[in-house]
């Protein structure tokens, strides 16, 4: 896989998710995305890419409590795709400016290190656009960005 031969030499951390960010439009069909790192002491994720620098720049946080959806599923390590307008409804309190930007789905995406969760990893969509197969490929992208989550946790 030539992607992990380029996470691993990447000159620049930032090429890294960039480069994710392109093989999940092109293999999943993403439509865009979000990537987060978890800070741990303010139990916030903090966004250090998105595709979509308007709409979502980096910096941005949230509280991961905020979200009692994804945090239980993160908490497990599991992949939550919210599967229609409802589902966004339900989960995430800027649902107008995601419907806004033509997205009726989403999958989150944990990223993990030594069984905790270390950042995670949104891709946008259209309802009935993701399921198990597609979560597959998602979670193989985001085990690529441990590198660049863990060079901005420490340092």
């Amino acid at each position: 896989m030539r992607l992990t031969a380029f996470a691993a030499e990447a000159p620049r951390p930032l090429a890294i998710l960039e480069a994710i960010g392109a093989v999940a439009q092109r293999v999943i069909g993403a439509r865009g995305f979000t990537m987060f790192r978890y800070v741990r002491e303010t139990g916030e994720v903090e966004r250090i890419h998105s595709s979509d620098f308007v709409a979502y720049p980096v910096g941005g946080r949230k509280r991961v409590a905020d979200y009692p959806t994804n945090q239980s599923v993160l908490a497990r390590g599991e992949v939550y795709i919210a599967k229609g307008r409802e589902d966004i409804r339900g989960t995430y309190k800027d649902f107008d400016k995601i419907f806004g930007l033509g997205v009726t789905s989403i999958m989150n995406v944990p990223v993990r290190f030594c069984e905790r969760n270390v950042g995670a990893m949104n891709l946008f969509g259209v309802e009935g656009q993701f399921g198990e197969p597609q979560a597959v490929d998602a979670r193989v992208l985001a085990a690529l960005m441990v590198p660049v989550v863990m060079g901005w946790t420490t340092g």
